[in-house]
Order: C-alpha cells, then sequence, then structure tokens
C-alpha cells in the first residue's frame, strides 16, 4: 500500500514541476547581460503588463534598448526600475494601449521617436535628469493632456509633442533655450502657453499652428505668454499672435483674469498658494465693483 501511496506521490511531483519551472522561468521580455549590466532587448507573445525588476540574474537593469517594445500594441503598463539609465530610439513606438508611463530620475537619455504613436497614452512623469527631449519623442499621443517639462530640460527636439491633439497644458521649465521646429504643431486644444525667459530659440510652426489642405493656419485666439523684449515676444509678433507680458508666472495668472479669459496656468509655475490665493480673491472684488459701475 506504503509503495502505491509513494508511487502516485511521485508521479504527481513529476507531473507538477516542470509546470512549475516553467511559469517561474515564463518572461515577457528578452534580454542580454554585458560586462555585468542588464539591457532589455524586446519582448515576447502579446504582454499586457510588463514589471521589470531592478536585477536579473544579479546584475543591475541599466538599459533598454532601441526599438525594444516597438508597436507592442498589447501593452498597457510598464514599470520602469530606478536602476534604468537609458531609454532607447523608439523603444515604445506605437505602444498604443499603453496608458502611462513613469520615466525615473535614473534615466538621463532617451531616443528620438521613443513614445511616438502611443495613442492612449494618458499620463507621463518624466525623470528630472532628462537634458533633452529628442525628435518626435511624444509626438501623435492623441490622448495626452498636460505635460509639465522638468526643470533641467533644455531642448525641445523637432516634432517633439506634434499631433497631441488633446493636448491643452505645457509647464516649461526655466531652463529651457529651444523649442524646436513645429515642437507643439497640430496641437489644437492648446489655447496659450507661458514661454520663459531662458528661451532663446523657437522654431518654425513651433506652438500654435495647425496644418491645412493648402498648408498651415493659426489656432484660433491662441496666446503668448511671456517677458517683454524676449523671444517669447518676437515669436508672437512675427505670427501675429496675441501676447501677455508677464513679469513671472503669477503675474500671468493675473493678467489673463483681467483680461476676461480664463487660463489655469499649470500649477509647477504658480509660486506661493497663499500669494496666489491672495490674487484671486484681490480679482474677484476688483470685477465685482466694476459690475457695480
Amino acid at each position: 500500500m506504503k509503495k502505491i501511496i509513494l508511487s502516485i506521490f511521485l508521479a504527481i511531483t513529476v507531473l507538477f514541476t516542470p509546470l512549475r519551472a516553467e511559469s517561474a522561468d515564463k518572461s515577457e521580455y528578452t534580454y542580454s547581460v554585458i560586462d555585468n549590466t542588464v539591457t532589455i532587448t524586446g519582448f515576447t507573445g502579446e504582454p499586457v503588463f510588463i514589471d521589470i525588476p531592478d536585477t536579473i540574474d544579479g546584475c543591475r537593469v541599466t538599459e533598454i534598448r532601441d526599438n525594444a517594445f516597438y508597436e507592442c500594441d498589447t501593452l498597457k503598463n510598464i514599470t520602469i526600475p530606478a536602476t534604468v539609465e537609458k531609454i532607447g530610439h523608439h523603444a515604445f513606438y506605437a505602444c498604443s494601449a499603453l496608458e502611462s508611463i513613469v520615466i525615473p530620475d535614473s534615466v538621463t537619455e532617451i531616443g528620438m521617436g521613443c513614445f511616438c504613436g502611443n495613442s492612449s497614452l494618458k499620463s507621463v512623469t518624466i525623470s528630472e535628469n532628462i537634458i533633452q527631449l529628442p525628435e518626435s519623442c511624444f509626438r501623435s499621443c492623441t490622448t495626452l493632456k498636460n505635460i509639465v517639462i522638468p526643470q533641467n530640460v533644455t531642448d525641445i527636439g523637432d516634432f517633439c509633442f506634434s499631433g497631441c491633439t488633446s493636448l491643452s497644458n505645457v509647464s516649461l521649465g526655466e531652463k529651457v533655450h529651444n523649442i524646436g521646429d513645429c515642437s507643439f504643431y497640430m496641437c489644437d486644444s492648446m489655447k496659450y502657453i507661458y514661454i520663459p525667459p531662458s528661451v532663446d530659440e523657437i522654431g518654425v510652426y513651433a506652438v500654435g499652428f495647425l496644418p491645412t489642405s493648402d498648408g498651415t493656419e493659426k489656432v484660433d485666439d491662441f496666446t503668448i505668454i511671456g517677458v517683454k523684449k524676449s523671444t517669447a515676444e518676437n515669436y508672437a509678433d512675427e505670427n501675429s499672435f496675441t501676447f501677455e507680458n508677464a513679469s513671472d508666472s503669477i503675474h500671468a495668472f493675473a493678467v489673463q483674469c483681467i483680461s476676461g479669459k480664463r487660463i489655469d496656468i499649470p500649477s509647477i509655475i504658480l509660486i506661493g498658494s497663499g500669494i496666489f490665493l491672495a490674487i484671486i480673491i484681490i480679482i474677484s472684488k476688483y470685477k465685482k465693483n466694476s459690475y457695480k459701475k
């Protein structure tokens, strides 16, 4: 009897052990190990949720290679560990189901077209240590509504946010020097942008323009907010956009309220919540008194 029970037990063990091993080894990404560091090179199957660990085989994961998840149209969410330093060009190109992405602060470089064509992308957090947003990086992310450009970014590449048709709020860091050609082209939900005085170069059709069958046209009632005698004012004058003078972002917000236009400057560029509240109260009283007159 004991022999029979033992035989059954061994049979069950043999039967299920391979299944457990297969499950443990199964992953939906591929990788290579070079010089004791791991590079994520691609994917297998039709992954939906991927959680990349910070170490694999005892080695740190430091890079996501060029084209690694190219046209992975089933991927909805991916966790990038805080050991990754570089994300290659077109790494997440046309991941049409990807809904959000957090680029950890360990990342210092992302390649051109990295998130281009991610039509379901609604939330983006960009590493504070990235200096350049390259060409076509977030191009045609048609459901993205808000973006905060980190303070260390100095250059926004050509076509970087072109075709982001839902994008309405953009916060530029105070170190941006260049806004490339067509970088916010065909962003028809954008009605204004605050351009800090650090910007000394704005490319052709960078902001405020849409394509037409005959060429281009301006976004209706588009407003440039900036400092007098700046590159922002020159761009507004050259393209016949409304320009609002602002010595700082608080003043910019106040100018918009007084002029009768409701423009929500993103919180990242509002300085001091107490001062902000006081300004709103003063403006409110000002309007009431004007109505009484």
